[in-house]
């Protein structure tokens, strides 16, 4: 159990940790130069973490958020929980933080695609007042499998 966390953007320095999360969760690393120039190079790409601290008192990566702004639009492009760590509000102050960024960009409304097999992450979802606004056909790899388009209002 923890002792204590923060939330603080995304920086390069938390890639190779996002690997080793992305693991641990089964998300599928985009690989370290696309996270570098999505957090350096691309301002329309933000990211948000949650560290803790542990009884060693050292900092681990606990969750993290990467999200982009178009438009009028925010759209949650990976949200990823360290199994030890989930069901403990990590989640929720993620997307928290991602609504609160987009709307500072101009943000009005939020979209997001998660397998359809994924029913825990479909029912967090629908907590945080996602509905079901489409399908992706065939969206993900390893294994293949179509994906829901989620939406909703900031």
């Amino acid at each position: 159990m923890p002792l204590s966390s923060y939330l603080s953007l995304l920086t390069t320095d938390d890639i190779m940790q996002l690997e080793i999360l992305e693991k641990q969760t089964r998300l599928s690393f985009w690989g370290l130069e696309n996270y570098r120039r999505f957090l350096l190079e691309y301002p329309e790409y933000f990211g948000c973490k949650v560290v803790v601290q542990e009884n060693d008192g050292k900092g681990k990566l606990a969750g993290f958020l990467l999200a982009r702004s178009l438009f009028d639009y925010l759209e949650v492009l990976k949200v990823g929980v360290t199994p030890a760590y989930q069901r403990q509000g990590i989640g929720t102050q993620l997307m928290e933080a991602a609504y609160s960024e987009g709307i500072k960009r101009g943000c009005r409304r939020c979209f997001l695609e998660v397998r359809k097999s994924n029913e825990g992450a479909i029912q967090f979802y629908h907590t945080h007042r996602f509905r079901i606004a489409g399908t992706r056909l065939n969206y993900y790899t390893d294994p293949v499998e179509d994906a829901w388009i989620m939406e909703r209002i900031l």
